[in-house]
């Protein structure tokens, strides 16, 4: 019935008629599939964004905790060396023989004065306050620190003050040194860390 109304038509409606079909299929095409589709593919669109931006943050972790990995490899091999620096807590006898023969090979007159070693706040070791007092020629003190640094030992010095010995605490040996050389006193007070 609606095909015989068309046919009776005349050429100018027959013609705004399909037209008029046509568009309201395309606006039901737009409205019904397109419109929705193109927002699917917006939402779609912001979540592939996410994981994108989510898989990129989880890629910079792992670089991270790769290269913290290999850091901590590195930094375990240099432990050891680091623990030898500090003096174990139960040898202080060792410590300070160690000392004295360091003085006794310079032919110094020593006198060593070591603390207890007190915890340091939010440490794994402990530290203990040494002075020092040693007496004999210049050279041989200088030759002492030398030896001083060379022990192994984590020692902090804080300060070194030197003065020309009085006549009481010169070096039993002053015939073995020239006459030039006068007897020096040299005061050290310093650090040790002990664990």
């Amino acid at each position: 019935m609606l095909l015989d109304k068309y046919l009776k038509l005349n050429l100018k409606n027959k013609i705004a008629a399909s037209v008029g079909c046509f568009l309201l299929v395309i606006f039901g095409l737009l409205y019904f599939i397109i419109i929705p589709t193109i927002a699917d593919i917006k939402s779609m669109s912001g979540e592939i964004e996410e994981q994108r931006i989510d898989l990129e943050k989880k890629y910079i972790k792992g670089q991270s905790l790769k290269k913290l990995s290999d850091n901590l490899k590195s930094i375990e091999l240099k432990l050891d060396l680091l623990n030898q620096l500090f003096i174990n807590k139960n040898r202080e006898l060792e410590f300070i023989t160690t000392l004295e023969n360091r003085a006794s090979l310079n032919r110094l007159n020593q006198k060593i004065n070591l603390s207890s070693p007190q915890v340091a706040d939010n440490q794994d070791f402990q530290k203990a306050d040494l002075q020092l007092l040693l007496t004999g020629k210049f050279t041989r003190l200088l030759k002492y620190l030398l030896d001083l640094e060379s022990l192994g030992y984590y020692t902090n010095i804080k300060s070194l003050e030197l003065s020309p010995a009085r006549s009481q605490e010169a070096v039993s040996d002053e015939a073995a040194a020239p006459d030039n050389l006068i007897n020096v006193t040299m005061f050290i007070n310093a650090d040790t860390y002990w664990r």
